[in-house]
């Protein structure tokens, strides 16, 4: 998991849009599959998020919406 946050990290930051734009839909399909796990496990991180940069949930899922591909 280092190995890959570091191969991440050392990735432009164009380059790293891109690979979150790619991974977007295995996303989609883990949370459809592991909903309960993964609301536990991120929702902390995610509230954080929120407040910390004022974004609404609406905005993330409209965000998520336009990286994917059948759009």
């Amino acid at each position: 998991m280092n190995d890959l946050v570091s191969n991440f990290n050392n990735l432009s930051e164009k380059e790293q849009i891109e690979f979150i734009k790619s991974i977007v839909p295995q996303i989609e399909s883990l949370v459809k599959n592991n909903k309960d796990d993964l609301m536990k496990e991120f929702s902390p991180i995610i509230d954080r998020l929120l407040e910390q940069y004022g974004m609404t949930m609406d905005q993330i899922m409209m965000m998520l919406q336009m990286f994917n591909p059948q759009n």
